[in-house]
């Protein structure tokens, strides 16, 4: 893949989450305000985004892709899982384990992932990357709540936590492509427009949330470089390797490459307040990894997808 067209569409990318950050700078945007545009680009904006792509008509070859991708999703994951889990052996005595184990276990694939993937691979690779994200919400509310309740007695497992609009959406959206069906233009185009808002929009929220954060003493954390290398360059790496001439599709082994090369997850901060980690922390994770994807994003694109 050409480096400078890799590059130029995360630019634009990173563009937006510059004015993002200005905006909430100059009280444009605040907390109030980003958290709703959150709430509204997670519940609407996105959903729109995942069914549109999924009004492309119905192969019975596209089902074995469907199978493929969840196999390799899995695979990315329990990869993920062992380098979190190794960071036990390497961070001893580290009360915030918890945190580091999540950010190397969950990247961002809501308001970094679908957007990237769009620019990155496609239009209709977003169809295919709603798949391939479906064990996520499962994994970060089963695994990523018990990393950040270490030690806790609040720990607790909730299955309407599974059930979200992007979730119902990738249903919604299945159900629809399987059966063939077409949605009238009074739907789908309404949904396209709202599907469209969803990059601009999440990148601003990004830059929102970026301002919010202590961009200074993230900078001192020397285990957060190793996290941050960890999760941005050796996982991807590591990724390419193992799908490497197991899996012909160019595609089916695109995805999960650039899923696996976001930064950490948005939800890192609000999972740690939730179960009383070090939200800081968790904080300085998501905009330190976010900081430095935009440099490895186009350069792990560029050297791995082919």
């Amino acid at each position: 893949m050409n480096f400078s067209n890799v590059f130029s569409q995360i630019f634009i990318l990173f563009i937006l989450i510059i004015i993002g950050y200005f905006a909430r700078k100059k009280k444009l945007l605040d907390e109030y305000t980003t958290s709703k545009l959150s709430s509204l680009t997670m519940s609407i904006f996105l959903p729109s985004m995942i069914i549109n792509s999924m009004q492309i008509d119905y192969s019975p070859d596209m089902i074995d892709k469907i199978i493929k991708l969840l196999i390799i999703s899995l695979v990315m994951y329990t990869i993920s899982y062992l380098a979190s889990y190794l960071l036990k052996f390497i961070f001893k005595s580290c009360n915030d384990l918890g945190i580091y184990q999540y950010v190397i276990m969950f990247s961002n694939v809501g308001f970094m992932g679908y957007p990237v993937v769009e620019a990155v691979l496609g239009k209709e690779a977003v169809f295919y990357t709603a798949i391939f994200n479906l064990p996520f919400s499962l994994l970060t509310i089963t695994l990523g709540t018990y990393f950040l309740s270490k030690g806790k007695e609040n720990y607790s497992f909730c299955i309407k936590n599974f059930i979200n609009p992007v979730i119902v959406s990738i249903f919604i959206g299945l159900i629809v492509f399987i059966l063939n069906i077409k949605l009238p233009a009074f739907i789908s185009k309404p949904m396209d427009m709202l599907g469209n808002i969803t990059t601009p929009m999440s990148m601003l929220i990004i830059g929102s949330m970026l301002c919010a954060s202590s961009a200074i003493d993230c900078f001192y954390n020397k285990k957060l470089y190793f996290v941050t290398i960890i999760r941005l360059i050796i996982l991807p790496v590591a990724i390419y390797f193992v799908l490497k001439g197991q899996i012909k599709d160019s595609l089916l082994v695109s995805i999960p490459i650039v899923i696996s090369a976001m930064p950490a997850a948005a939800n890192t901060a609000i999972m740690a307040s939730e179960y009383e980690a070090n939200t800081h922390l968790a904080s300085q994770a998501v905009f330190f990894t976010t900081l430095f994807s935009v440099v490895t994003i186009p350069l792990v694109s560029a050297v791995l997808i082919k």
